[in-house]
């Protein structure tokens, strides 16, 4: 299940993405390329089966994005008090940040925004 400080948090959504998530949102039910999520797990794996990633010791799903970026947070010098927020990862004994360190949306945006895509 979810952490307390994985439910009801504030997530930016990279304006490289944000067309798919509006329309996910808005025309596909909620759902990224119109799937339920263990759907879009299965046809994951065949296309990266298909596309030669996967296999081995490797096996991807949609977490293993969450991997991906956290090391693009790090790569791009994201600070890491807000991506751990953006992943909802709890700051357990970190007094300082879990308690007294609120942050806007457009403050988590302009985080997130530091995460350069490749054109």
């Amino acid at each position: 299940g979810k952490t307390a400080a994985g439910t009801d948090r504030l997530v930016p959504i990279h304006s490289a993405i944000l067309p798919l998530v509006s329309r996910a949102l808005n025309e596909d039910g909620g759902y990224l390329c119109g799937v339920k999520p263990g759907t879009f797990a299965g046809r994951m794996k065949i296309r990266l089966l298909e596309l030669g990633i996967d296999g081995g010791d490797r096996h991807h799903t949609p977490h293993s994005t969450r991997h991906t970026f956290s090391r693009l947070c790090e790569s791009y010098e994201v600070r890491d008090a807000d991506r751990r927020r953006m992943m909802g990862h709890s700051f357990g004994a970190d007094i300082t940040n879990g308690v007294y360190g609120h942050r806007t949306l457009e403050e988590l945006r302009r985080e997130i925004e530091k995460i350069q895509m490749p054109i």
